[in-house]
């Protein structure tokens, strides 16, 4: 089956680009989601929130919250139902702020299984 990999440049302000890696078109739920910050893009805005839409077959939505040390990742259908799966990663406190930062989304089968920052993965929160 054919990739799915599209790339939007400053979709919303503090974002360089997101893209969205889905490997095989005929089975939205897995893949990756990767977001790149603007430099410093968290001392000018916090949260960011990042989202890829594809109504009604799938939707993916990313927040950004230095303030209280967290990712939260939802993966579902459609914007207007519950999501399949929401999960909460922990940003690391001594976190470079002032850097480049790309988060990048793994999902498997609409299962979020992990988020990390400029390759290193991050904590799951237990809600």
């Amino acid at each position: 089956m054919a990739e799915i990999k599209s790339r939007e440049d400053a979709p919303l302000p503090g974002i360089t680009y997101s893209e969205i890696n889905i490997p095989d078109e005929s089975n939205l739920g897995t893949g990756t989601f990767l977001t790149v910050l603007e430099e410093g893009a968290f001392g000018k805005k916090n949260p960011i929130i990042s989202s890829i839409m594809n109504e009604p077959e799938f939707v993916l939505i990313l927040s950004m919250n230095v303030a209280i040390e967290s990712a939260t990742a939802m993966i579902g259908k459609s914007q207007n139902t519950q999501p399949l799966d929401r999960k909460v990663f922990k940003i690391p406190a001594d976190i470079n702020t002032k850097e480049v930062l790309s988060f990048k989304i793994s999902f498997d089968d609409w299962d979020i299984k992990g988020i990390d920052i400029n390759g290193n993965n991050l904590e799951k929160v237990e809600l």
